[in-house]
């Protein structure tokens, strides 16, 4: 089934899209938590950036004494100091 069929159904059904999409849930708690669900892998990390591969792309948190409190199957916490969370292409 094509993306776009997809996103139909999912639309017409009133299905969670991160779920039926595999579009990655981004919660934040302030500047100090971030929780992504329906991540790929962690691609790169440190103290000041981490990159987490998505089904759309990329996102790169920019902060200070970032730490991977979890990382899960499904899931993944970063806490620090955010200072800015993007998406790459």
């Amino acid at each position: 089934m094509g993306r776009g069929v997809r996103r139909r159904v999912t639309d017409i059904l009133e299905l969670p899209k991160e779920s039926m999409l595999n579009l990655p849930l981004i919660t934040l708690l302030g500047r100090e938590e971030l929780f992504i669900e329906n991540y790929k892998g962690i691609i790169e990390y440190g103290d000041e950036v981490v990159r987490i591969s998505t089904g759309v792309g990329v996102v790169r948190i920019d902060g200070r004494c970032l730490t991977l409190k979890s990382i899960l199957a499904e899931s993944i916490t970063i806490t620090g100091t955010f200072l800015s969370v993007c998406y790459l292409d």
